[in-house]
């Protein structure tokens, strides 16, 4: 049985934190996603992070749950759950800004084979749906499946859509895809079953020039439609070096 301590939340959260192993933490805020304690998380993990106390090692995010992983050698499990109760306590809203991302995407076609789909089942022509997925401001609420695969919240409800029936066994790296309420972007060539939308030249996932992913937990992330000429240019600079860079959140 995992050992269970309740911790005091706010906006009348309340996670409970379980052992994970001698050297971590899972702190639970219930199940399935919600805006709320997405951003609850993201902010509680920021906080932590920003504690310096000593024997603290990192976060990681997930849609309804925080891990922490810690030194038992150098910071006891009730210190730290002192420590996420002070996290919590904190009024939520009062993070640091984000950083802001705009990610060029061309739509449909056989950038996006799935638009067309879409676009029916949510009543819409495939100009407007592409339209309506880029009007929004999405939010990395984790990163999972791959390397730098970031699940982006929250998608128009006009576009939400179960999972396909049959997963894809390959999916092209810089697939711009969506399934439930989420959108994503693939990082690399790898089987998939989420709705194909668009393709963007922008790699999420570079090992040859940066250790880290792209994106990351709390960035925002916006999309560009652009067309086929663009895309082409803008992998040209790609395969040259150019990365984009993040913007200051207006």
């Amino acid at each position: 049985m995992p050992i269970e301590d309740e911790v005091v939340a706010p906006s009348s959260l309340q996670p409970r934190v379980y052992d994970s192993g001698e050297s971590a933490v899972l702190v639970e805020f219930g199940v399935g996603y919600s805006k709320t304690v997405s951003l609850a998380i993201l902010q509680i993990s920021e906080r932590l992070h920003g504690s310096h106390l000593e024997g603290y090692r990192e976060s990681i995010p997930a849609l309804s749950s925080l891990t922490i992983c810690y030194d038992p050698l150098v910071l006891t499990k009730e210190r730290l759950v002192a420590a996420i109760e002070s996290a919590c306590a904190i009024p939520l809203g009062a993070g640091a800004a984000a950083r802001l991302w705009t990610i060029p995407c061309v739509y449909g076609g056989v950038s996006g084979p799935d638009l067309r789909d879409v676009a029916r089942e949510a009543a819409l022509s495939e100009g407007d749906a592409a339209a309506l997925h880029a009007s929004e401001t999405y939010v990395v609420s984790m990163l999972g499946f791959l390397p730098g695969f970031a699940y982006l919240a929250e998608l128009p409800e006009r576009l939400r859509l179960p999972r396909r029936a049959s997963p894809r066994a390959r999916v092209p790296a810089g697939s711009i895809a969506i399934a439930a309420d989420m959108t994503a972007v693939y990082p690399l060539d790898s089987p998939g079953g989420w709705h194909l939308i668009g393709w963007t030249p922008v790699p999420m996932w570079d090992m040859a020039r940066r250790a880290e992913p792209l994106l990351r937990p709390g960035d925002s992330v916006r999309f560009r439609a652009i067309d086929a000429v663009e895309a082409e240019a803008l992998r040209r600079r790609v395969a040259a070096g150019w990365l984009p860079t993040p913007e200051a959140p207006a």
